[in-house]
């Protein structure tokens, strides 16, 4: 590989090398490196990460427990210690039973649907990326696509306010959890899902109302000469994002089979530790102890509520319940920051190694860093002169392109 220049760093060096970089460690080379196998330092680090790894597991699988697995436990110590010394005609109540069952009408359908509802959560994180990327663009766009001057920094501002009024819409929208399905077959289903309805109907009224408002803002683009192919792209962004966000809202309110996830529950957590409590009795027969058949049973059902609990976790990837959802608060959060950043004084802290100092870094001085729980103070402050209020009083006062004929009705029933 050719040395680096005088003049230029490392990176220099490797841009204007003619040879092409080679990684055995990508081919799996690097494992069978005997030098490593003799290496004492080495061993003892990769004893130690693996170790930590093991602990670490424990503790997640402490954490992916509930409730259900509260009354799973009770079910099994009363099922095995049951059927452990329960006697008909001097018998215990004792024999094997086939776990082939189980695994086909319990395991694979659980596992099944743990699958669908990962491949709804990849199907989000794709559509939060566009989300992310279009919000930038879209602003890029209102900024630069014209040569400085054509367009006021009043309009640069407005277009600003938009976007981030659609971050916080969205926010709103996706953070709350739902609750349909667990309040449905109770007394006051109808009030509880009514006001669930009314509130999402609100925010999604909000929301359309700021695309449509952004959509109105490229008439000072059209007017300052901006051509129509990039007129028709800039729409074509906005559509996008619009795209992006009904996609995942539509994750966010439907779930996978409904039955699945009932049989799966009712199975996992009763009818398991129920009925196979002669199983569990057999064994204490054959160890002779009957705390090790308990022991057993505790934690092959633990193991099963767990393997539930990872899969009602993921049914919706945006309410920050469960160790694998989307951190849709954080890239929101992002978001906002790459329209809000200085570039300049970006690029130059990061040239100065100061990249987290205020004024100078990845968070403009300002910027508050809220929990989730504190969504009002994620705003990033934005300048507003008297000509930027009255431009957002403008956009806000026209009205939409479409003539608005269909009133909201007051009885939102048909939504429930």
């Amino acid at each position: 590989m050719a040395a680096p220049s005088p003049g230029g760093g490392l990176g220099d060096g490797v841009r204007n090398s003619r040879s092409a970089p080679f990684s055995l460690h990508s081919r799996g080379v690097q494992l069978l490196d005997t030098t490593r196998l003799f290496d004492a330092t080495h061993q003892i680090k990769s004893a130690s990460r693996h170790l930590r790894d093991l602990l670490s597991s424990l503790y997640v699988f402490a954490l992916i427990q509930s409730w259900l697995s509260l009354y799973n436990v009770l079910i099994t110590i009363s099922a095995t210690a049951f059927y452990s010394f329960y006697h008909v005609d001097n018998n215990t109540v004792a024999f094997g039973l086939d776990w082939i069952l189980v695994a086909f009408v319990i395991i694979l359908p659980m596992l099944g649907f743990t699958w669908l509802a990962f491949g709804r959560r990849e199907e989000a994180l794709r559509d939060l990326v566009q989300v992310k990327s279009l919000l930038l663009h879209i602003y890029l766009a209102h900024r630069h696509w014209l040569p400085s001057g054509s367009v006021s920094s009043m309009h640069q501002a407005t277009v600003q306010q938009l976007l981030f009024s659609l971050v916080d819409g969205m926010r709103a929208y996706f953070l709350p959890p739902r609750f349909y399905s667990r309040h449905y077959p109770y007394t006051g289903v109808k009030r509880k899902m009514m006001k669930i309805a009314t509130e999402r109907a609100k925010l999604v009224r909000g929301i359309t109302a700021t695309f449509k408002k952004l959509s109105r803002s490229s008439e000072v683009l059209q007017q300052a000469g901006l051509s129509d192919v990039q007129l028709v792209h800039l729409a074509s962004n906005v559509y996008q994002l619009q795209c992006a966000f009904e996609r995942m809202a539509v994750i966010k309110e439907y779930r996978t089979p409904q039955g699945i996830r009932a049989l799966a529950r009712f199975y996992v957590v009763v009818f398991i530790p129920l009925f196979f409590g002669p199983y569990y009795a057999a064994v204490r027969v054959g160890a002779h102890s009957f705390a090790f058949s308990l022991f057993l049973a505790i934690f092959l059902n633990l193991a099963l509520v767990g393997l539930l609990n990872v899969s009602l976790a993921l049914e919706d990837p945006f309410d920050n319940q469960g160790l694998d959802g989307i951190y849709v608060d954080e890239a929101l959060f992002e978001a906002e920051q790459a329209i809000a950043m200085d570039e300049d004084a970006e690029l130059a802290g990061l040239s100065d190694q100061s990249g987290l100092k205020t004024g100078t870094g990845a968070i403009p001085a300002g910027a508050m860093m809220a929990t989730p729980g504190d969504q009002t103070q994620r705003k990033v402050p934005l300048e507003e002169d008297s000509d930027t209020k009255q431009e957002l009083g403008r956009i806000s006062q026209e009205p939409p392109l479409v003539p608005h004929t269909h009133s909201e009705p007051e009885d939102i029933q048909t939504m429930v």
